[in-house]
């Protein structure tokens, strides 16, 4: 009988989004625009997200140039704005939004008659973008939030709605959001009691169910013949939990991204964010964070194990073969040309530890990148459970011995893996 299963971290990470802002200023405004996480910002910083109307705006004086927001004097705006519905906290029907204009630091500032989400800090007279801006486009029409009553389900249904009926930057963004928030969702489900509370069991299962709803929208827009659409859906599916297989995610390595450069991107979107070289190693490094997880199955809140009676979780998406991705990408040449990619793959390889990725580990000994080469050696160790004796006990002062061993135990036993081996 197939039961259901999800996936959780065991590796917590901070998130540094509120800091870098302060210490690089308009720079790393930039960063926090280019992955604004609507899940992350809704629960750590936004005392309200809504979703508004823009009814008017009105300049109320000016913001002097400084280190922190501005290279030059920019005005400062206040939007009212009719609430639509909200998603956390409350406030009143209408409220005043003050924000800066500021140049090339997109999702800033708000438009006469536009509807978007925004995320608010209360402040006194206005309320204000966290931490210098805090909007999402969606679609106008009002959304049933039948999913649930929490932030999480709400900003979902938007975001399905948007995805459904939506175009241009704001369905692109909310394919990136479903993403974001489905990866929040899984981390919620890791930390029910499901075992041991009917009513964690319950939660758990609705969780599920609306994310059922996010595979299933990122499914229809992976079909999309737009490259960053498509581009976007597999990322973010990465992170919702359900494989893209493997023939989108190396049609993306394979593009040239001299065919949509960051100036491309910039004049299109606004962003440079999606670029091809930029969504190309977004999309490894996602594959990388996802591994992190292990599958929990919802019926006994076990843990899924690589093979039955193995004390090994299950590590990744469901259904994505990762040997035979990682095979063909480290042929592509952007991942040649880019240690960055290349260490993404190599820590895969390293947490999934599975035989038929021995052949790649193999390769990536020969790698130009030392810390490469390290992880290709502990993968190694972790897979074939070899001590290899009597190799010296410090590994960084003696690399080329503990590589040549590796070379020669694989010239010895390549015979017994092959490379169209599937797990």
């Amino acid at each position: 009988m197939k039961h259901r299963v999800f996936s959780y971290r065991i590796f917590p990470f901070v998130i540094l989004g509120a800091l870098l802002f302060l210490l690089l200023g308009r720079a790393s405004a930039r960063v926090i625009s280019e992955h604004f996480n609507s899940a992350f910002h809704t629960r750590a910083n936004a005392d309200v997200v809504c979703k508004v109307q823009v009814l008017s705006l009105r300049q109320d004086g000016i913001v002097k140039a400084d280190h922190m927001f501005a290279l030059k004097d920019t005005p400062r705006m206040v939007a009212s704005a009719k609430v639509l519905s909200v998603i956390k906290g409350e406030c009143p029907k209408v409220i005043d939004i003050e924000f800066h204009k500021l140049d090339q630091v997109p999702y800033a500032d708000l438009a006469a008659g536009e509807v978007c989400l925004v995320f608010l800090k209360k402040a006194n007279p206005y309320y204000k973008f966290w931490p210098i801006e805090g909007k999402i486009p969606v679609q106008p029409k009002v959304v049933d939030y039948n999913l649930g009553d929490t932030p999480n389900f709400k900003l979902l249904a938007e975001f399905l709605a948007t995805c459904d009926s939506g175009e241009g930057m704001a369905k692109l963004q909310a394919v990136e959001q479903i993403g974001y928030i489905g990866k929040r969702m899984i981390r919620q489900i890791n930390g029910l009691p499901i075992r041991s509370s009917k009513d964690a069991l319950k939660r758990a299962l609705k969780i599920e169910a609306a994310l059922s709803r996010a595979q299933e929208a990122l499914g229809k827009t992976r079909a999309s013949k737009d490259p960053v659409l498509k581009a976007l859906s597999i990322i973010s599916s990465f992170q919702a939990g359900i494989s893209p297989g493997i023939e989108g995610p190396l049609e993306l390595l394979r593009r040239n991204p001299a065919e949509f450069g960051p100036k491309d991107s910039l004049k299109k979107f606004g962003t440079r964010h999606y670029c091809t070289s930029s969504l190309q190693l977004r999309l490894l490094e996602t594959m990388d964070s996802t591994t992190r997880r292990v599958l929990k199955n919802l019926k006994d809140g076990s843990t899924l194990r690589r093979r039955p009676g193995s004390p090994y979780p299950f590590r990744g998406v469901p259904g994505f073969d990762y040997a035979a991705f990682y095979r063909q990408a480290l042929d592509c040449e952007v991942v040649k040309k880019n240690e960055k990619m290349r260490t993404a793959i190599a820590n895969v390889i390293w947490i999934r530890y599975e035989e038929a990725s021995v052949p790649e580990m193999i390769r990536l000994l020969d790698d130009s990148d030392a810390h490469v080469r390290r992880i290709a050696i502990s993968a190694l160790r972790k897979c074939i459970d070899n001590n290899l004796k009597n190799l010296p006990k410090t590994y960084a002062e003696n690399e080329q011995e503990y590589i040549q061993r590796w070379k020669k135990w694989w010239e010895g036993n390549k015979g017994r893996f092959k490379t169209t081996q599937k797990r």
